[in-house]
């Protein structure tokens, strides 16, 4: 064992551990038995009923951070996998969900290293939602060949940044090895009979999309020509207005008749590029309706610079929206009232493509369509009320697409943060009647807890509430009293939200200051809810921050960059043992109890009880196994320098008579150090196989 030691940023000395290679069967938790997984699905089923929890269960994931086999590992993964779909249908079980949520899909160009889901494109698909091991299929006419995508995949071997990161460049980049590749299968995909059923698809997508097509691959060339997305310092003030009308419409005619002629190539692979990514994403949201399950997407706040550039009449001016650090363009909300201005235009399109996708929507800073906070770059900003205008637009786009019998309950907002209280601390009436998105982070007695709503006279079925998102602390980090730094007036979230969740379970408020204790409490106060919501981070017990809120980061390469590796059925069964992550069957024991149904239903409530301690029994014959003969590095969580990490049982290390535990230390001031994985030097680093 070789122990190496390093300061974090907090300068706090964390303690790596790196294990020799193991030869021996590795045990990890406990997974259910083929004949027991119908029981426990009857049971999870008819528990979630009678606790209340039968409205949307959402599991959010970052497509591109899900599972791939390292065989076939372009360096992100893609729901349109057979990785994905294994995923999806084992995650099911355990977890319960109805819902698959995924982050905005859109295109993103590295920012300081970090590809943000949030400040990509609007109107179009990212590299990433394309799986282009499909294009080596006859149903997709084999335009790619075997040995074609092999060298995405070799590439991301020689840029290997590790099992826990996505290797998005790879992939999302034009020059990518992803895209080099997708360059052979588009010259595959030109010499296709006209009358194939690709090229017949390729053409209506285009005819139908066009309006936004043309002017993303124009400027993609422009950009190139320029190098530079700066449209503001391009010499040619053609180019910079192309399309805007208020500039010379002949001089702009003539510029863009002839950038179509002289790049019809590269228009036509941006083209081909975006056709597959919709097939791609249609294959993958076919494939959860089949397992029951609904395709949620994430409809952002924001416009890319190319749809500035495209639709100038559509923005204010030097303005942005929500917050100004987030440098989004704001569209012009003094004419986003009326349905026929560019702005409300630009709106609908956005939704329209959204609905078009996916089942159903979620929509970024939702309050920004009732209250949008505008950051004049010169002025001061301002709070505009809009009322119900915007909203009921939305809302009627997406009944042009779905249909006018359309659940608007499949809609939800993301409206904390927003200004959404009268002054006699009621929701406003356009929110009220809308289905609201909130997290647990900032529980207290009368906030963040479903109790809390109800006794605010919410409607049960007009709110969501779950463990965290994409944006906050993961629960791991709260748990273990670790400061939030994004957060100066409120920097730690577990003491506030003892008390409420001791009366709410009925648990004793000193035991829930045990970390795993409060986790396993912070897991079940949602249960109670119809709906609720789980991030993927915070179900496998990750303490990484998944969006660093602006935070200067080590390793911006990291965020938004966490990867379900291909052993997660391990991983998952050992967060669950460890306490942080979510056992379903713990919660509703809890729940239960709570409510007093384990006396009203005793038979139920000792299968739950049966079911959670399998599910945390780390000494029973079925376990999930790994042999390798390469090395394994588990996670090691670290407080205050100290090593937590169950090393005995998981079978990494064996006394000659029986396993022990290293334990975690107790001391209260420890458990307020920074911690996380952020703060490790990458295992890897120093283990030679």
């Amino acid at each position: 064992m070789l122990l190496l030691y390093r300061s974090n940023s907090l300068g706090v000395s964390n303690l790596v551990m790196r294990v020799s290679a193991v030869n021996d069967r590795i045990a990890f938790g406990r997974e259910l038995m083929p004949g027991e997984v119908s029981e426990f699905v009857k049971v999870r089923d008819e528990a979630k009923k009678l606790v209340g929890q039968n409205g949307m269960s959402i599991f959010i994931v970052h497509d591109p951070c899900l599972p791939r086999e390292k065989s076939m590992d372009t360096g992100v993964g893609n729901l349109a996998t057979k990785e994905a779909k294994d995923f999806f249908e084992y995650m099911k079980t355990y977890l319960g969900f109805n819902t698959v949520e995924v982050l905005p899909s859109g295109e993103v160009a590295p920012f300081k290293g970090a590809y943000c889901a949030y400040a990509g494109t609007a109107l179009s698909l990212g590299n990433h939602q394309i799986n282009p091991y499909l294009l080596t299929t006859s149903q997709f006419e084999k335009i790619l060949k075997p040995k074609e995508y092999n060298q995405i995949v070799e590439a991301n071997k020689a840029d290997n940044l590790g099992e826990w990161h996505a290797n998005i460049k790879n992939v999302m980049d034009d020059g990518s090895a992803q895209d080099n590749a997708l360059r052979i299968a588009y010259k595959r995909f030109q010499n296709l009979a006209q009358n194939s059923k690709l090229k017949t698809g390729y053409e209506t997508f285009v005819s139908q999309n066009n309006d936004w097509l043309e002017p993303k691959g124009i400027f993609k060339v422009l950009c190139k020509n320029y190098k530079t997305h700066d449209f503001e310092n391009w010499s040619n003030e053609v180019d910079k207005n192309l399309y805007n009308p208020d500039f010379d419409k002949d001089l702009r005619k003539a510029r863009l008749d002839s950038l179509v002629k002289d790049n019809s190539d590269e228009l036509g692979f941006y083209n081909f590029k975006q056709y597959i990514a919709n097939s791609h994403l249609a294959v993958a949201r076919e494939n959860l309706n089949k397992m029951g399950v609904e395709l949620k997407g994430d409809c952002e706040i924001g416009f890319s610079t190319d749809e500035k550039w495209a639709y100038p009449k559509a923005f204010a001016k030097n303005s942005f929206i929500g917050m100004k650090e987030w440098g989004l363009p704001a569209l012009d909300y003094d004419s986003i009232t009326n349905s026929e201005s560019d702005a409300a235009k630009l709106l609908k399109r956005k939704v329209q493509l959204c609905a078009q996708r996916y089942d159903s929507i979620r929509f970024d800073v939702g309050w920004a369509y009732l209250n949008p906070r505008i950051f004049p770059e010169n002025g001061e900003p301002h709070v505009k009320y809009l009322g119900d205008t915007v909203l009921n637009f939305i809302e009627s786009a997406v009944r042009e697409v779905k249909g006018p019998d359309y659940d608007l309950h499949n809609l939800i907002y993301e409206f904390e943060g927003g200004d959404i209280f009268q002054d006699n601390g009621e929701l406003l009436p356009e929110v009220k009647n809308r289905v609201k998105v909130f997290g647990t982070t900032y529980m207290h007695e009368t906030w963040g807890s479903n109790d809390a709503f109800l006794k605010r006279n919410w409607s049960p079925d007009e709110f969501v509430v779950g463990v965290g998102n994409h944006d906050p602390q993961p629960l791991r980090q709260i748990a273990n009293n670790v400061r939030d730094l994004t957060v100066p007036d409120t920097q730690f979230h577990k003491e506030q939200a003892i008390m409420p969740l001791a009366r709410i379970l009925k648990l004793d408020p000193n035991n829930l200051q045990n970390p795993v204790e409060f986790a396993k409490a912070k897991w079940a106060e949602p249960m109670m809810a119809k709906n609720n919501q789980m991030f993927y981070m915070d179900v496998f017990g990750r303490e990484e921050r998944f969006d660093m809120q602006g935070l200067n980061h080590q390793f911006p390469e990291r965020i938004y960059a966490y990867k379900i590796p291909e052993n997660y059925r391990e991983l998952y069964h050992n967060a669950v043992q460890e306490g942080y992550g979510f056992n379903i069957m713990d919660s509703l024991e809890k729940v239960f109890k709570a409510k007093n149904l384990d006396a009203s239903h005793p038979e139920l409530y000792a299968q739950i009880v049966k079911f959670r301690d399998i599910l945390n029994d780390k000494n029973v014959a079925n376990v999930v196994e790994k042999t390798s003969k390469k090395s394994f590095a588990k996670p090691i969580a670290i407080i205050g320098g100290t090593l937590l990490a169950v090393l005995a049982g998981v079978g990494i290390i064996k006394s000659n008579k029986k396993s022990s535990k290293i334990q975690a230390n107790q001391n209260p001031s420890a458990q307020n150090s920074a911690k996380g994985f952020d703060n490790f030097v990458s295992m890897d680093k120093f283990i030679k196989a």
